[in-house]
């Protein structure tokens, strides 16, 4: 039956629940491909809401299914869902007790994509099409995206339009940022081996040092950027863990590097990757060693589509103000949000949530993140007059 209540009324009516969940999934952080108390939450309340839900979805993503009054197009929302391996110092009442930590603000996308599907299935009677409710899994590392493509996610749910949002504890609570084109970088992931010969640490001449070379590799790979991409594109290449050894006084035989390259176009992207391979292998054969290299994962850039961020603006123009929107600044951060972009046409936007007297909480991926909760309602309104907008009669 449709709600008798205006939206703003019944937005109000269940802030206090939506906050109660997000401190509740807060506080019970899962990583990639673990989150079996949090799809269980979401699914058992996309059920109780009268949607129709699929389970297990590349692996453990839960999509929700919700059928309006009267045929039309389709609507996707995309949320994920998935914590950081990190141990969290906010103090916060509600904090994880555990290593993993909802750093990036995945747990209020979760609130805010779940309360707005519960509070559209009240209105279904008002909506011609369709509406897919999808959690995804595993984007930290962006690959549930991948893993929900591979399970036929987007062969079994097609669909006209998808939004996201993305929440900022940098920008001002309320605040949107919308910009079509590419709006987060392309990532590829990779390890390096250098594998040299082992000995003692007081005779070095009579072994082959990975961990010297893996040195000067790490080095050599930033003229990738500053030397052999144009000065105008987006480029970064990082390596974040190097493994060697077991003791001081021993010279390893192998050294492990593992890292990142981010891009916006294919060619920086053929740049970086040809170059990357090249002069870890040309680096380690001038110092006697070898090099072997293994591509891990990879995503494209986040694109929106023009016509559609233009749609979204305007919906949160209407919700927050002109004022309050603003074109959002390309990331290097990269999301596999990106896959659904790919697959159709989409905006992904950002939605402020800044906590001024917290500064230190405005880092995303810090052990003292934290957002502002009266962005929620907003990110729901947003949710809902989109729905509405492009389902309405």
């Amino acid at each position: 039956m449709r709600s008798a209540m205006p939206l703003s009324d019944e937005i109000s009516a269940a802030t206090p629940g939506m906050i109660a969940l997000r401190r509740d999934i807060h506080a019970n952080p899962e990583i990639e491909f673990r989150e079996r108390r949090t799809a269980a939450i979401i699914a058992e309340r996309l059920t109780a809401a009268g949607l129709t839900v699929e389970e297990g979805v590349g692996r453990t993503g839960v999509v929700g299914s919700l059928q309006g009054g009267l045929d039309g197009p389709t609507l996707m929302i995309r949320a994920d869902i998935d914590a950081l391996p990190m141990a969290e110092q906010t103090g916060l009442q509600f904090a994880s007790a555990v290593d993993a930590m909802h750093a990036c603000g995945h747990d209020s996308h979760i609130a805010i994509a779940l309360t707005a599907a519960e509070l559209l299935a009240r209105r279904r009677s008002d909506l011609h099409g369709r509406v897919i409710f999808a959690f995804q899994p595993a984007e930290e590392n962006n690959v549930g995206a991948q893993a929900m493509a591979d399970d036929g996610f987007f062969d079994r749910y097609p669909a006209d339009r998808v939004i996201a949002l993305h929440i900022s504890a940098g920008e001002p609570t309320g605040a949107v940022t919308a910009s079509s084109g590419p709006t987060m970088a392309g990532k590829d992931t990779f390890r390096l081996t250098i594998t040299g010969s082992g000995g003692h640490g007081a005779m070095p001449h009579l072994s082959v040092d990975p961990v010297v070379i893996a040195a000067h590799v790490v080095t050599a790979l930033q003229t990738l950027v500053s030397r052999e991409t144009p000065p105008n594109e987006m480029a970064v290449v990082t390596i974040g863990e190097i493994h060697a050894g077991t003791a001081g006084n021993i010279i390893p035989a192998t050294a492990v590097m593992s890292g990142a390259i981010r891009w916006n176009s294919k060619e920086t992207q053929k740049t970086l990757l040809d170059g990357l391979i090249r002069t870890a292998k040309g680096v380690a054969r001038a110092m006697r060693a070898d090099a072997e290299y293994e591509w891990l994962s990879g995503t494209p850039p986040c694109v929106n589509d023009e016509e559609v961020t233009d749609w979204m603006k305007g919906v949160a123009a209407g919700v927050v103000g002109a004022d309050r929107v603003s074109a959002m600044e390309p990331k290097t951060a990269s999301d596999d949000m990106s896959l659904f972009l790919s697959a159709m046409p989409g905006c992904y936007f950002g939605l402020g949530a800044a906590i001024e007297s917290k500064p230190e909480a405005h880092a995303h991926h810090s052990p003292t993140f934290d957002i502002d909760e009266a962005a929620f309602p907003v990110g729901v309104e947003l949710f809902m007059k989109a729905a509405l907008d492009y389902l309405g009669p």
